[in-house]
Parts: structure tokens; C-alpha cells; sequence
């Protein structure tokens, strides 16, 4: 049984489409709506009269490009994300920045760009009524927008990510599937897993997660099997975790795995990807030459060279280094008696916190050794210590490493510093889902999250 090629026509498709798209597609339509239904109430309030149909008709249009605008925000920020437990966690910060990038927008729209409203007190009353109903609606929908039917399920397994699993399955309301009974597999029992299985769908339930390349699972497979023809959807549990948290469970993958599941050729994508690089490359350098060249200036004024240049670990396993400014009092290679005498200057902290130290790094890109997106590549000192104690580390180097990449804009506790073998066993398997999903999709994606991250200060 394949992880890759088998049809989980059942609740993979379920989980991953039907109810995340029909949540999506109600976000779409009643943030929209409010975003309309708020101007309406906006004119209203203005006038204190219902407003004619021509007279909304006249202020809708040129309030379109912002309410298009708002859901492209609202993408970016996260809202449209997987309903998983974290994210939801996350949603209250994600509504408020999105909420206040809106209104600099529209603000943007209605007093720079010429589009024009009149008066513009209809803008802020606009504003402060969307802001309101769109943050309502956003936190009524995290508790009361659920799945129709919640498939019931039995989770078979054993170890830290089948206990992440239950966890979310368990707790999270919005899942359209419902644990209904575990299985540990590692617990002492003579009664058979098959005879465990089947009890557990006699009581109700319709789905089985389960390890197919477990020795033990695979072994009472056979004896499994008839239970399909009554309708049991089989579920591998390594393609479930990846649907549900959009990274790869480190501990129940293995080398077959990885030739089974790792593409092999990605012809046209590499070469449609290069030319992007190269070309938003080139544009990118020449509108940061208005920040780094007067930070050039600023740092040769300061004393020291401007730019440093560090080791890195690219594709195949090559050495490589890249361009950065320099934002501490020299660049003191990673050597631990330099760095007990350096320290970031005040300049650099501004440069760390706006990413403008980064810039140079463009070059990279149009030399090759970087790629906008993929992996960021690791010191080679710490990227040893992952290939000898975090598994699969060294599958990352297949690939051209990135600026910016999904364990980046993913992973919330990424390592930081020193060498942290906890913290990249999880980075890793971001890593992983990227390698093998990789695609301009994605791409997009995690470009259209970068951009939330540099516009927060936030990401890794």
C-alpha cells in the first residue's frame, strides 16, 4: 500500500477539499458581503437615509478594488487557512493585522491614488464599521462554521505524532473527522489488531487510520480488507498527518518512503522557476539600491567592510556564501571566542528588523546558488551535527535552498542560533512536505506568506 499513489478517494478528499473549500468559499462570500453590506450602512449613517440604489451604485464602484484588495489581505494574513488547531490559536492577531493593513490600504486608495468618494467621511465611517463586523463575523465563524457530518474514526498507532493526531481530532470542532476510538498498538493485548479494529467500527465508527508499513499493522492487513467492502474508508496515517498539518510525520517515514514519495522530475516547473528568479531577482536589486547603497555608505562611515560574506551548505551538498550587510561589529565567522567579542551595532538592528541586511542576497539568486523559495540553507558546522542526529536532514540539499521557504512561514518554534536537534526534527519535516509538493502554487503561496512575515517582523 502506497502512501503517494493510493486513491483516498474517501476522507483524505473529504478533509483536504470539501469541507476546507466550502468553508472557504463561505468566508469568501460573507466577507464580501459584509465588506458591501458595510458601505450600504456607511452611506446610510452619512445621510441619515436609506441610500438609493443608484446612489450605492455610483459609491460601490470605486470601492471594489478595495474590497478585492481586503480579500487578497485576508489571504495573506492567514484567514483562509486550514482549520487546524493552531491556526485558530493564531486567528485573533492574524484579524486585527489584517484589519489594520485594510484601512491603510483603503486609505492609500482614497487619498493618494485618484479615486474619489464623496465626502471622505464616508470612508471612515466605512472603515470603522467593516473593521467591526468583519472581525464579528471572523470569530462567530471559528466556533459556529462547522462540518455538516462529522465522519466518526478509529486512529491505530503508536508514538509523539499519532498522539498529535488524537489531540486534534479530539478538540478541534471543526475537523470533519471525530475520534471515536485508539488503538496503541504498542500496548500489551492478546487479542488481535483486527479483532480490535473491527470492534471499534461495530460501535459506530466509519473511518480507520492506520500505518500501513507497520510490521505489526501490515501483518492483520489481510484480515482487515473485508471490512471495505462494507463501506470502511482506509486511511494511511502518514497522508492523513500531511493533510491535516501540512508537514511530513518525521517518525513514521522511511527510505522507502522517500523514493516512493520524493519526485523525480520537475522539468518544466525548474525551468519556469528559474526565469522567475532571475527576473524578479534583477527588479528586486535595482529598487533596493535605494536602501542599500545609503546603507553601504552608513556602514563604511561606521568602520568595517560593508558586506559579509557567510558559509552555507546548497544543492548537493555544495559550499557556497552568502551576501548579507553587515549588521554586527565584524564578521566573526561563527568562531565562539569572536562572537563572545561581538556584538549587533544600533544600525544593524534597524537593518536585521526591516530585512534590508538580506537584500544583497538577490545577487545569490541571479548567481543560482539561491532560489527565492526553498530551504534556507544552514551554517555547515550545525548543518553537520543534523545530517549525524536529525533524520532525512541531508534529503533537503536536493534542492536549491531558499530566501524564504514553508518552514519558514510554517513553523512557528524554528530553531534559532546554535544547533537545536528537537526544533529541526520538526523544521525538517516542513522540508519535507515542500520537496514533495513542490510547485508554483505552493510557490505562490508561500511568497504571498512571506510577505505577511516581513510586513509584521515576524517569520524565521
Amino acid at each position: 500500500m502506497s502512501n503517494c499513489t493510493a486513491d483516498w478517494k474517501g476522507i483524505l478528499s473529504i478533509y483536504n477539499m470539501a469541507f476546507s473549500r466550502r468553508e472557504t468559499a463561505l468566508l469568501l462570500i460573507g466577507d464580501f458581503l459584509l465588506l458591501a453590506v458595510s458601505l450600504w450602512v456607511a452611506l446610510g449613517l452619512r445621510n441619515f437615509a436609506f441610500p438609493a440604489p443608484s446612489y450605492f451604485l455610483e459609491n460601490l464602484t470605486p470601492f471594489i478594488p478595495v474590497f478585492l484588495f481586503s480579500l487578497v489581505v485576508f489571504y495573506i494574513a492567514g484567514l483562509y487557512e486550514k482549520p487546524t488547531r493552531p491556526a485558530r490559536r493564531a486567528m485573533g492577531e492574524r484579524i486585527i493585522g489584517a484589519q489594520v493593513a485594510n484601512t491603510l490600504l483603503a486609505a492609500v486608495f482614497f487619498f493618494v491614488l485618484p479615486l474619489s468618494i464623496a465626502p471622505k467621511t464616508i470612508l471612515v465611517i466605512y472603515l470603522i464599521i467593516s473593521v467591526a463586523a468583519i472581525t464579528l463575523w471572523r470569530f462567530y465563524s471559528m466556533s459556529h462554521v462547522a462540518p455538516r457530518e462529522r465522519l466518526a474514526a478509529v486512529l491505530v498507532g503508536h508514538g509523539a505524532a499519532v498522539d498529535e493526531v488524537a489531540e486534534e481530532l479530539t478538540h478541534n470542532d471543526r475537523s470533519v473527522v471525530r475520534l471515536v476510538a485508539r488503538i496503541d498498538i504498542a500496548a500489551e493485548t492478546s487479542e488481535p489488531l483486527s479483532a480490535r479494529v473491527k470492534l471499534a467500527v461495530s460501535k459506530g465508527a466509519q473511518v480507520v487510520i492506520l500505518d500501513a508499513r507497520n510490521a505489526f499493522v501490515a501483518r492483520d492487513l489481510p484480515a482487515l480488507y473485508g471490512l471495505m467492502l462494507h463501506g470502511i474508508i482506509f486511511v494511511d496515517f502518514s497522508a492523513f498527518y500531511e493533510e491535516a498539518f501540512e508537514r511530513v510525520p518525521l517518525g513514521q517515514i522511511d527510505y522507502a518512503w522517500l523514493l516512493d514519495c520524493l519526485p523525480r522530475e520537475h522539468f518544466i516547473y525548474d525551468i519556469v522557476k528559474r526565469a522567475l528568479d532571475l527576473g524578479f531577482a534583477t527588479i528586486g536589486i535595482l529598487m533596493g539600491m535605494v536602501v542599500v547603497v545609503p546603507s553601504v555608505l552608513v556602514l563604511l562611515a561606521t568602520g568595517g567592510r560593508p558586506f559579509i560574506f557567510h558559509e552555507r551548505i546548497g544543492r548537493g551538498g555544495a559550499l557556497f556564501r552568502i551576501i548579507k550587510l553587515r549588521t554586527m561589529l565584524f564578521n566573526d565567522h561563527g568562531d565562539p571566542e569572536l562572537q563572545k567579542q561581538n556584538r549587533v551595532t544600533r544600525f544593524g538592528r534597524l537593518l536585521r528588523k526591516t530585512r534590508i541586511d538580506e537584500l544583497p542576497q538577490l545577487v545569490n539568486v541571479l548567481a543560482g546558488t539561491l532560489s527565492f523559495i526553498g530551504p534556507r540553507p544552514e551554517l555547515p558546522q550545525i548543518a553537520r551535527v543534523y545530517e549525524q542526529q536529525v533524520p532525512y536532514y541531508h534529503v533537503r540539499h536536493l534542492i536549491t535552498p531558499g530566501l524564504s521557504g514553508w518552514a519558514q512561514i510554517r513553523d512557528y518554534d524554528a530553531p534559532r542560533g546554535g544547533a537545536d536537534i528537537e526544533r529541526t526534527r520538526r523544521k525538517i519535516s516542513y522540508d519535507l512536505y515542500y520537496l514533495k509538493h513542490r510547485s508554483l502554487t505552493l510557490d505562490l503561496a508561500i511568497t504571498l506568506q512571506t510577505l505577511r512575515a516581513l510586513a509584521t517582523f515576524t517569520g524565521t
